[in-house]
């Protein structure tokens, strides 16, 4: 193998989510300066005006902006309050619209055809951390279900039936939309969230031939066809939240091993996301662990790291990609046997973090 091969296979990339803690033009420019590779824009947070403003000073800016699809999945929709407490044997009904209900206040699920396929019985998660519902009446209008786990329900959460197989569509309405701005906007990624076959990418080639696709593994069904997946798509990447949504929690350290392990086999690039920092979502620092895992995903063969929460709504985004960069790079020292040739990079900007590392050089007032 020769070096050059050797540097492009030990290369990385750095994904982050575009939100409200680094939707401004400085903050994106300093996020790039930092490292980062490809801005996504979430269409589950995002409306397609969002969309054209960040492609539109991706290009006068040289940022790369991919799009991240809506997808096959359902989510919350609550009207007249921002949540819902709901409590063990509480009841509560889910309305097909209740846009159209009259109803002030109340919840229905996105997308709307989601509804007709729950019936009576069906055993429902509102967000992952959240409440669980069943359907005990189904009417044309509603389901009328009773609480049997207390929790919290807030908009646009993911909803997860537990014991019914739903079938939804690859692409929502807003996600095809979308796609006819592709070409205009010049954006050249989309990730297709919840993939569940080659199909998707097809369906999404048909409509662009000028993209990379990154297709999402994220559900039981995408892993069930993660061959397929992989050789129609140019990346896959590992969303590990929501995939815990459908396998059991103890089940991922070894699912990203066998995902990442498949990807390299075919030679596609494979990224992962989710809890990379959630200490720097609302914290300071990051933990050891959290270092570590960054770390052991790389040595796994991954391609790369996206930052999602940390970037999209953390409190220190920057200091995020730093971190995730200078690992990087260590990594490659390490790979090279010169971990510690280089002591004196400092590429970290972040106060706190630089009294953590022993390395501010500047007086404290």
């Amino acid at each position: 193998m020769t070096t050059k091969n050797k540097e492009e296979i030990t290369l990385k990339s750095i994904i982050a989510t575009i939100g409200p803690s680094c939707n401004s033009n400085k903050k994106l420019l300093e996020l790039k300066k930092a490292g980062v590779d490809i801005f996504r824009v979430n269409m589950s947070h995002s409306s397609i005006e969002d969309l054209s403003k960040y492609a539109k000073f991706g290009l006068e800016n040289d940022i790369k902006i991919g799009l991240d699809t809506e997808g096959a999945q359902i989510r919350t929709i609550l009207k007249g309050k921002s949540s819902i407490i709901l409590k063990k044997n509480n009841y509560i009904k889910i309305y097909k619209n209740i846009e159209d209900s009259g109803i002030n206040q109340g919840i229905s699920f996105y997308p709307e055809e989601s509804f007709n396929q729950i019936e009576e019985g069906c055993l429902i998660r509102l967000d992952f951390n959240g409440a669980c519902i069943q359907v005990e009446k189904k009417a044309n209008s509603f389901l009328e279900c009773k609480c049997v786990s207390s929790g919290l329900v807030e908009n646009n959460k993911g909803v997860d039936i537990l014991n019914k197989k739903l079938n939804l569509p690859d692409f929502t309405e807003k996600d095809l939309k979308s796609f006819e701005l592709l070409n205009l906007l010049k954006i050249s990624e989309v990730f297709i969230s919840f993939c569940k076959s080659s199909n998707a990418v097809y369906k999404l080639r048909s409509i662009s031939d000028k993209i990379k696709v990154t297709s999402k593994i994220e559900s039981k069904q995408s892993i069930h066809n993660l061959y397929e997946i992989c050789e129609a798509s140019d990346a896959i990447l590992i969303d590990r939240g929501d995939l815990t949504r459908e396998i059991n929690i103890m089940d991922i350290p070894f699912a990203q091993r066998g995902i990442i392990k498949v990807a390299n086999l075919l030679n596609k690039p494979c990224f992962v996301a989710t809890n990379v920092f959630e200490s720097l979502i609302k914290g300071n620092l990051p933990t050891r662990a959290e270092l570590n895992d960054v770390v052991g995903t790389l040595e796994m063969g991954a391609a790369g790291i996206v930052l999602a929460a940390e970037t999209a709504i953390g409190s220190k985004p920057l200091l995020s990609v730093e971190i995730v960069k200078e690992l990087m790079h260590r990594y490659l020292l390490y790979q090279n046997n010169l971990l510690f040739a280089d002591v004196e990079r400092n590429e970290i900007t972040d106060f706190d973090m630089k009294l953590w590392l022993n390395r501010n050089d500047k007086k404290i007032d």
